[in-house]
């Protein structure tokens, strides 16, 4: 095959069998928040997409490459679960300890796991098949996609974005999925006074999102109780610096606060620890959705949601 060929061929999705379009040029100008999404499968997890797909995997209709989402499609929660039942959306759980705990523990609520990277899909198909887990689903899609068109309005309890990949260096910081485009789409997915959790060890990331959640606070979108709360959180960011996590020098240096305490409904995974174990501080925040209106284009205009997110997907650094 020709290299022209090559990219204007059909292609196959390792994690879920689908045939894909190639890449067109509108695909590789999107900013992402994650470099590829593939990875070497190992024997042991093409054998369990292949026994257990069906139960876990959400086929999305793609609109033009891998992991994109075709404007038209729905994604119907009681369809999926075949139940009515709380949901909560976890973006970008890498191998899904932490969702999985949480489905093992809350079995009268169901848990969608967002994700991109097809060995982190395989791992949690794995493991949800192994502990019978039949509240969990899989939906191996760009999580700005998915909520700007896919889901329905208001149908998360909780959305959660924990650990999402730093982008360490100044110039990828685009490339950050936390910013206010995505906010507004947590939001449209949000039921009125559903919760949005953030957690990351990172401090100039932390202090990134705090700034996303006060904005969209002062929009009205969400409520912020714990807005300049624990500002001891970040007196130690000295530390963190020596470990090339340096405070930005536009942020006030943590010291303003507006961290909650750790969420204890999640399990503490080998990434958070071992956060903890290089000397970071793991910084929490929560959102609590409103009854504001979402912009008529959140609700109305598929497209026009989409063109106006900047395009990030998922991504877990160090799943």
């Amino acid at each position: 095959m020709d290299k022209a060929a090559k990219h204007t061929s059909a292609w196959a999705d390792a994690a879920t069998g689908q045939m894909h379009p190639a890449r067109s040029h509108e695909v590789h100008a999107r900013v992402r928040s994650f470099s590829r999404a593939g990875g070497r499968l190992r024997a042991s997890q093409h054998a369990a997409l292949e026994r257990h797909g069906d139960s876990y995997l959400v086929q999305v209709p793609r609109r033009d490459a891998v992991r994109t989402v075709d404007p038209d499609f729905v994604l119907d929660p009681q369809q999926v679960f075949g139940r009515s039942a709380p949901l909560i959306v976890e973006v970008g759980p890498g191998g899904g300890e932490a969702l999985l705990a949480a489905a093992k523990a809350n079995p009268d609520t169901d848990f969608l796991a967002v994700e991109v990277w097809e060995t982190a899909i395989a791992k949690i198909v794995s493991a949800a098949a192994a502990q019978k887990l039949d509240n969990v689903k899989v939906v191996p899609a760009d999580a700005s996609q998915l909520l700007a068109t896919a889901l329905p309005v208001g149908c998360a309890s909780e959305v959660w974005t924990f650990f999402p990949d730093p982008w360490r260096k100044s110039r990828h910081r685009k490339r950050r999925l936390v910013n206010e485009a995505y906010a507004a789409l947590v939001a449209r997915v949000l039921a009125p006074g559903g919760v949005w959790r953030l957690a990351t060890d990172w401090a100039d990331y932390a202090w990134q999102m705090r700034d996303v959640v006060e904005a969209v606070s002062a929009k009205g979108l969400f409520d912020y109780p714990d807005a300049g709360a624990h500002p001891q959180l970040g007196s130690d960011t000295w530390v963190e610096g020596d470990k090339g996590n340096g405070p930005d020098p536009g942020s006030p240096r943590g010291v303003m606060g507006g961290w909650s305490q750790r969420f204890s409904g999640r399990k503490l995974t080998r990434f958070e620890a071992r956060g903890i174990a290089e000397g970071r501080t793991i910084r929490d925040l929560t959102a609590l959705r409103t009854n504001q209106k979402l912009a008529p284009a959140l609700i109305e205009s598929r497209e026009v949601a989409q063109r106006e997110v900047a395009q990030p997907e998922t991504g877990v650094e160090g799943a």
